[in-house]
């Protein structure tokens, strides 16, 4: 027994010693549900701890620690549990498994880290047959998708099997992969598609070898373009796709096609060119093998809250051959395009806009084939600048301007305008300091403004527009008019509008006219106009009162009131004068003699860019009468009664004027006009005039009136217009339905695949649009427009009446297609106006359109089926038929 508290020591040492590393392994499992966070180092401590502190206690030699292998933490999680081995240097995650490292992330169904080597394996698991939990990588904003993964968390680089991942506006598949520290991946077997079906896309480009540098550009070998699943003969023997955002230079690629009057072409092509974040330009250009070119130079800028815009430039030389010869018509034309927009932020004192449309005449008539182009027969311009003067009413405005009709030829260019004005102004309000001066007073509502314009302008053909001689035709010339107004209440029903207006123009030329007999016959006449050169003004005035009211009449009709119309009468009455300019006293008429004797009276200003002053003395009266008709029905209803408003008649109007200082032709004619809607969907506008004098045998007017004889006078013009747009009213939800059953796909067994298998429930409506088409109607607009037109006419071949229908609509057919026409029929004719069809299929990753012109001097079709990505822009197939293939121009 003397050795038993000896080996009672040793037992309980003994015991000590078992029992410690079973309470750090309880710790250590302990930490990891909890999801502690572990790094070597902390392992490597745990495991040579004892070691140390025994070392030290026998020798006292310090152990140097090794540092961290890695530069952050690593953080884990997972759902189901967490067991480390520490034998093996491993740990193993199971269950919606995730591993943190600075800006990198896995996340899988399992994952496997060993400690020692920093590497984490991660793949998915199997339940009920199907591959869940698949490994997603997240490196900032970088994320894609794999079968297998295998990641160093200290070198960043990997090796993954299946990869699935998308960038810019692709996606990217890859068998196997390796990743360097780069984040550059190297693929075997990898496809590029910009298709979001991930794992049957409608069409993919097919590389053996395949390099990805993210946010930069893709890389390929050797490829080929599958579509359905099915290898194409298109191959390239390398591929370049950029990745990168922002504007980057580069080639444009052309269109390919053939025509039969111009040959095989290539057109639009060129090259872009990405100058800076705020301007970038495209010089594109067409080629045709028989000798037909074009140039396009396309400059676009936008500074954000200032201003943006861009810049067009055309040039076009178009070889035609002509009918039964060898021989080409050549057609040289251009076209300029200029949109600028100044945000109204930029400066609000202060705002430049310009939108120029300028260019040969027949330029979209053989290069475009768009409608609403090569229809338009005017071009308009106008460039503005606008200083507004703060705190001040002064307004000044500079701006050019110009007009082109492609059939008469014709251009009118006017450059520069100035233009400056002053608000209207209340001389009353002057004295508002003295309360005894500024009351309720008549002369309170006097007011005046300014407005001076000087303008510069030429009119000439657009053949004659660069010679020199256009020059000295120029008109030029000066106005300022000054408004003095004032309304007045009368008889508190009343109200009295008066008007002063004095004008002064200002020329540098002016016209002499004189008659000399012919060089050829000198029995007759020939009137000879010389411009000289002066400063001439012209002033003129004018005076005007007119007495206006307003008279409301209720009518009920029935005993109980169950209808009232309500309508309102605007009558008005006005006198307005000038005297005759054409007095000697004045100077602004001049007169020569003809070779008969009889004096010819001219106005020396007549040919002015303002003109001259009018012919003859006026003191008219003036009559009008206009009126709107309303109508109110009672309806019961759960609160109670109420009136409901339905409109007859919105406006209708008739005038008339008696001028009393014109010896003859007095009255003039009686103006008609009136617009309603009708079942608020029917537009109707009408305008008309009646001349109230008799007409001659010969088309003339006499001097006696037609009331005296039975009748009002005679139509001379009138426009009548109905107009409507029908679309379907949009239907508030059922409430007491839901929402499955109003969808489109519940009509279908097949709707289930919706949610269980997209692919499959995608391929099935592409190829099957009718049967998904929705169940509610489809979205659709028509608009129709009916006019007819009369206008008295005095020569025996031309028809007075005209009359056209226009119709334009659009519609979703199915769920995948959608149709618009563009139309017209003119009812005189029995024929067609210029009428365009286009159609568009939704293909999912794919587009398609095709539009027609059917018949007319435009005639042709286009199909074009394109991917709707922008970066495979060029992966298209187009076939068209121009217009000059389906008839012979006639020049």
């Amino acid at each position: 027994m003397r050795y038993f508290p000896r080996l009672s020591l040793f037992v309980l040492f003994a015991l000590l010693i078992t029992y410690a590393p079973l309470r750090a392994q309880v710790n250590k499992d302990t930490n990891l549900a909890q999801g502690k966070v572990i790094t070597k180092d902390s392992l490597v401590k745990r495991d040579t701890l004892s070691k140390k502190d025994s070392l030290a206690k026998r020798d006292s030699v310090h152990v140097k620690v090794s540092k961290p292998v890695l530069d952050a933490k690593v953080e884990y999680h997972a759902r189901d549990s967490i067991r480390l081995d520490a034998a093996n240097r491993k740990m193993y995650l199971f269950g919606k498994a995730s591993v943190k490292y600075q800006d990198l992330e896995l996340r899988a169904a399992y994952i496997e880290i060993t400690t020692d080597s920093n590497i984490a394996f991660a793949r998915g698991v199997r339940d009920s047959g199907k591959m869940i939990g698949e490994p997603e990588f997240h490196q900032g904003s970088d994320v894609f998708n794999a079968e297998t993964m295998r990641y160093n968390f200290k070198s960043k680089k990997g090796r993954i099997n299946g990869i699935y991942t998308k960038e810019g506006e692709g996606y990217i598949h890859g068998e196997k992969v390796k990743k360097d520290s780069n984040n550059v991946m190297y693929m075997k077997n990898g496809t590029y598609t910009t298709c979001d079906l991930k794992y049957d896309p409608h069409f993919y480009i097919a590389a053996v070898r395949l390099k990805v540098i993210p946010h930069q550009e893709v890389i390929t070998g050797p490829a080929c373009l599958v579509i359905e699943g099915v290898p194409t003969p298109l191959a390239i023997p390398f591929g370049f796709f950029p990745l990168e955002t922002g504007r980057h230079s580069g080639i444009l690629i052309p269109s390919y096609g053939e025509s039969q009057e111009q040959g095989f072409f290539l057109q639009n092509g060129g090259y872009y060119f990405g100058i800076s974040d705020h301007v970038d330009m495209q010089l594109r250009g067409d080629i045709y093998s028989y000798g037909s070119w074009a140039l396009k130079d396309i400059v676009t800028y936008d500074t954000r809250y200032k201003y943006s815009g861009s810049f067009n430039i055309d040039y076009a030389l178009t070889k035609l051959p002509e009918e039964n010869s060898s021989a080409t018509t050549d057609t040289r034309n251009f076209f300029i395009t200029w949109q600028h927009n100044q945000d109204p932020k930029a400066n609000p004192n202060s705002v430049f806009m310009a939108n120029v449309n300028a260019g040969g005449s027949s330029y979209y008539t053989y290069n475009s084939y768009n409608p609403s182009q090569f229809l338009s027969n005017t071009f308009q311009s106008n460039v503005t600048f606008t200083q507004n003067f703060p705190q001040t009413p002064f307004h000044l405005t500079i701006d050019g301007q110009h007009s082109q009709n492609t059939i008469t030829k014709q251009i009118q260019i006017t450059l520069p305008d100035v233009s400056f004005s002053v608000d209207r102004i209340y001389p009353a309000k002057w004295f508002e300091d003295n309360p005894s001066l500024y009351s309720s007073k008549w002369y309170n509502n006097i007011s005046f403004s300014i407005t001076s314009v000087a303008s510069n302008r030429i009119n000439t053909y657009d053949s004659l527009l660069l010679k020199p001689n256009t020059l000295k035709h120029m008109q030029n010339g000066a106005s300022t008019n000054i408004p003095i107004a004032g309304n007045f209440h009368l008889l508190k029903y009343f109200t009295l509008s008066t008007a002063f207006n004095f004008s002064s123009i200002d020329y540098l030329q002016y016209n002499k006219e004189r008659d000399l007999p012919s060089r050829i016959t000198p029995t007759t006449d020939s009137v000879v106009v010389d411009t000289l050169q002066g400063f001439k003004m012209v002033n003129t005035y004018n005076a005007s009162a007119t007495l206006t009211t307003n008279v409301y009449g209720m009518y009920s009709l029935g005993t109980t009131g169950a209808i009232i119309l309500r309508q309102v009468f605007y009558p008005s009455i006005g006198f307005s004068y000038h005297p005759d300019y054409s007095s000697s006293r004045y100077g602004y008429y001049g007169q020569y003699q003809t070779l008969e004797k009889t004096n010819v009276l001219y106005s020396e200003f007549q040919d002015g860019i303002y003109g001259g002053p009018g012919l003859g003395e006026q003191g008219a009266i003036n009559f009008s009468l206009g009126s709107n008709l309303e109508m109110k029905v009672r309806v019961h209803t759960d609160s109670g009664t109420s009136y409901k408003k339905i409109v007859l008649l919105q406006r209708v109007s008739i005038g008339a004027s008696y001028n009393m200082a014109a010896d003859s032709f007095a009255w003039s004619g009686i103006a008609l006009a009136a617009n309603t809607t009708f079942f608020k969907k029917i537009a109707a506008s009408f305008s008309g005039n009646i001349d109230p004098y008799r007409l001659r045998l010969n088309g003339s007017d006499t001097n006696s009136l037609a009331w005296t004889h039975g009748t009002i006078g005679h139509l001379t013009s009138m426009d009548l217009s109905l107009s409507t747009t029908l679309a379907p009213a949009t239907k508030k939800p059922n409430k007491d339905v839901s929402t499955t059953n109003n969808s489109a796909t519940t009509a279908s067994p097949y709707a289930p695949l919706q949610f269980t298998a997209p692919d499959q429930y995608m391929n099935y409506t592409m190829m099957h649009p009718d049967f998904y088409a929705p169940v509610t109607i489809a979205p659709w607009s028509l608009s129709v427009f009916y006019n007819i037109l009369y206008s008295q006419t005095l020569v025996p071949d031309q028809q007075p009446l005209t009359q056209s229908i226009t119709f334009n609509g659009s519609a979703q057919v199915t769920k995948f297609w959608y149709a618009s026409i563009t139309s017209g029929f003119d009812l005189q004719s029995g024929q067609f106006t210029s009428t365009s069809i286009s159609a568009k299929r939704d293909m999912h990753c794919w587009e398609m359109v095709f539009t027609a012109i059917p018949f007319g001097f435009h005639q042709s079709f286009t199909v074009n089926i394109h991917v709707k990505a922008s970066v495979l822009q060029d992966l298209k197939l187009s076939r068209q038929r121009d217009w000059e293939d389906t008839q012979q121009i006639q020049q």
